[in-house]
């Protein structure tokens, strides 16, 4: 069961409101282990990067997204109904500067593989 600040991270994130949404998904890493620890810092940095990239801060998108990238890379494709593949295709393309606005709504899987 995902505790409900994962949800409301989810639509925080939604409504673009990056640095909310890392505030909310804190609380879930705070009370996390092992790879679910994983998954929500690696929310977390993707969050704090699109922060960054609300502020016209490349370096800061870049180094935020390496971190968050290398927790999540190791759960693609999908963990706990996110389609990991997908938000990490999209925000590399943002890094890449092939894609030019953030992964909204945040992509889910169809199955909703909670784990």
């Amino acid at each position: 069961m995902l505790p409900p600040e994962f949800q409301a991270g989810v639509e925080l994130f939604n409504a673009g409101k990056f640095w909310h949404a890392h505030e909310a998904w804190e609380h879930c890493w705070l009370a996390a282990e092992g790879d679910q620890a994983a998954f929500y810092q690696g929310l977390i940095q993707a969050a704090a990067a699109l922060v960054k990239w609300q502020q016209g801060n490349r370096r800061g998108l870049l180094l935020n997204w390496a971190k968050g990238r290398g927790r999540l890379a190791p759960l693609l494709p999908a963990y706990a109904g996110i389609d990991l593949l997908r938000l990490c295709t999209h925000m590399d393309g943002m890094v890449a500067g092939t894609l030019a606005t953030p992964p909204i709504p945040l992509p889910v899987v169809e199955n909703n593989n909670v784990v």
